[in-house]
């Protein structure tokens, strides 16, 4: 996807007042969580800062997790309330008129022909600049949401989602991009040659097609999906054009890459056709002891159990239960029977040992349960250098989640994006007018 080695960026905005983040000093002031002022503000500054993209994540539950109930979300503001960001876009769209936005729907529960037929009308909108993220929904409450008893086994998950994505895009593709003639002498507005029917019958889904929306005006809606399992890698390289991973160490993301770049071309693809937004926390002060000091003042405003909590929510589990010594590589077995967000516990336990104790992980999970640099400016664009070298120069950087908003973006935006500029490392003005087009400059 990315044809160029330019640093891509993206900011995560996932229920951005959640994981305590409400909470801490400065954030949300003056904005109300359900109108689109906080929102229309954030694409703006992001605008500012060059940004290719949005990022919206989404899982329709209300986790019960830590506790067996839902009071400890409620009552912290912790992955809750989760509205959907769709009817958001538009006023996003039109306030920051060059920036992309990719948003969540899952292939488990909703139906390729109402996913094809939204994202391209919502592609339309936006004059070209909507990404799918394609996901396999591994909560168990989603599950019970959408009607389901017990949450569908990881491997059915993979292969309904392979299935799904190969619908979604034979609709897409099912009406050529000169189909339309609008010839008002002759009468004639699209060229029925040109318009395909898919007749697909599988497994999961039985459509007929065409999909009835005209040719999206950046070919298609730009394909993500984050899965960091051997079958999540797998479907990325099969069907995306984008992958988001949290990988903690620079080690592991070469080790990722390679694996991404050997996975596209057992599928016929070139590893150019998938990037990769690497997930970065980032703290940033004027000076290394600034930011340590915006960090400090970040890390005591989350509660103690915040770790744990986070834990919970994430692996299905209740780890409030597991005895504080318990080692990490005593958890493998019980995370992996979940089938819930595998790779990711892999990883954890890969780069912090098996012998490291929940009680010390608990402690400091919200702050580095991913990749993350406290720093000055240098620092930070060093780091953010070193990782998409990493890479591969094939992709950029996400911005995860941290301290208030929109301060933490405001602060990239007016600190860090200019000594990327300097570098030579990202652009400094849109070149394209779609996303797609963005991505591949």
């Amino acid at each position: 996807m990315c044809q160029s080695e330019t640093m891509h960026l993206a900011v995560d905005c996932s229920f951005i007042h959640t994981d305590h983040l409400w909470a801490q000093p400065g954030s949300w002031v003056g904005y109300h969580y359900y109108g689109p002022d906080f929102y229309e503000d954030v694409a703006r500054t992001a605008q500012r800062g060059c940004f290719d993209m949005i990022f919206f994540g989404d899982a329709a539950e209300t986790p019960e997790n830590f506790g067996g109930n839902y009071d400890v979300p409620l009552r912290q503001g912790i992955r809750w309330p989760k509205h959907d960001m769709m009817p958001m876009i538009p006023y996003m769209a039109k306030a920051a008129p060059n920036l992309g936005f990719g948003i969540t729907m899952s292939t488990t529960y909703h139906h390729p022909f109402h996913v094809a037929r939204l994202y391209s009308s919502l592609d339309h909108v936006t004059g070209g600049r909507i990404a799918w993220n394609a996901v396999t929904s591994a909560y168990k409450n989603e599950a019970a949401n959408w009607g389901y008893d017990v949450m569908m086994p990881a491997a059915e998950r993979y292969e309904r989602a392979r299935e799904h994505m190969a619908v979604v895009l034979a609709l897409w593709n099912s009406v050529e991009a000169d189909a339309i003639v609008m010839d008002r002498e002759k009468g004639i507005f699209a060229d029925p040659s040109k318009v395909h029917l898919i007749n697909h019958e599988g497994k999961h889904f039985r459509v007929r097609g065409p999909l009835p929306v005209l040719p999206s005006p950046q070919g298609r809606p730009v394909v993500i999906q984050a899965g960091q399992s051997q079958d999540g890698m797998n479907l990325a390289s099969l069907h995306a054009d984008m992958q988001f991973v949290s990988r903690r160490t620079l080690k592991s993301i070469g080790e990722h890459r390679a694996v991404l770049d050997d996975l596209t071309v057992k599928h016929g693809r070139s590893p150019r056709d998938l990037g990769v937004f690497w997930s970065v926390r980032v703290q940033v002060g004027d000076t290394r002891e600034d930011a340590i000091r915006k960090e400090r003042r970040f890390l005591d405003h989350l509660p103690d159990n915040a770790g744990l909590i986070e834990l919970s929510f994430l692996y299905g589990l209740d780890f409030a239960k597991f005895d504080g010594k318990m080692r990490l590589g005593d958890l493998l077995e019980v995370v992996q029977q979940q089938q819930v967000h595998w790779g990711t516990f892999q990883e954890l336990v890969k780069t912090e040992g098996a012998e490291t104790t929940l009680e010390e992980v608990g402690r400091r999970y919200i702050a580095e349960r991913s990749n993350y640099v406290v720093g000055s400016v240098k620092d930070v664009a060093d780091h953010l250098e070193a990782v998409h070298e990493a890479g591969g120069r094939n992709g950029g950087i996400i911005l995860a989640k941290s301290f208030d908003a929109p301060g933490m973006l405001r602060d990239f935006v007016e600190m860090v994006v200019p000594e990327l500029q300097r570098r030579g490392l990202m652009r400094k003005r849109y070149r394209e007018t779609t996303l797609r087009g963005n991505l591949n400059s």
